[in-house]
């Protein structure tokens, strides 16, 4: 079945997407995000979704927009995922202390140079156990 955009922007946030829907890749603003971005952002995925890689004008993915939103699924395995300034999943991740416990790509950069680890770091969100200080610059600290 087809749904207007209008239509299916209200069902999201109600959270109540029919249960077979498949038109992720519909584009809702003038920015170019699509149902799929307003659904990660209600928390409105299914668990079984997995068009991660549809982006918006700049390359901002879903999974972006669920690490910032906090619902990308326990077994997600897309960190390499990168908008228009090579900026991860893994860099939206740790922005908010949402890595997992055995993550391990703390040398992903984006096209500025700034790795996941400084991310993390400047943040406090490096976990007890971390051992790649090669990649922190302290002097970073107050530029985030």
């Amino acid at each position: 079945m087809t749904y207007s955009i209008k239509r299916l922007k209200n069902m999201i946030r109600k959270n109540k997407l029919p249960p077979n829907f498949n038109q992720w890749y519909l584009i809702i603003d003038e920015e170019g995000n699509t149902i799929a971005h307003l659904a990660a952002e209600y928390n409105c995925l299914p668990p079984n979704f997995d068009r991660w890689y549809l982006r918006d004008n700049n390359y901002w993915t879903v999974a972006h927009e669920a690490a910032c939103y906090n619902c990308l699924p326990s077994d997600f395995d897309q960190w390499e995922l990168a908008d228009n300034s090579e900026w991860t999943v893994t860099h939206e991740a740790a922005r908010y202390g949402r890595l997992p416990s055995n993550f391990n790509q703390w040398e992903l950069t984006d096209k500025f140079g700034q790795a996941v680890a400084q991310i993390a770091y400047d943040r406090d969100y490096l976990p007890p156990d971390f051992d790649r200080w090669d990649l922190i610059k302290k002097d970073q600290e107050e530029q985030s």
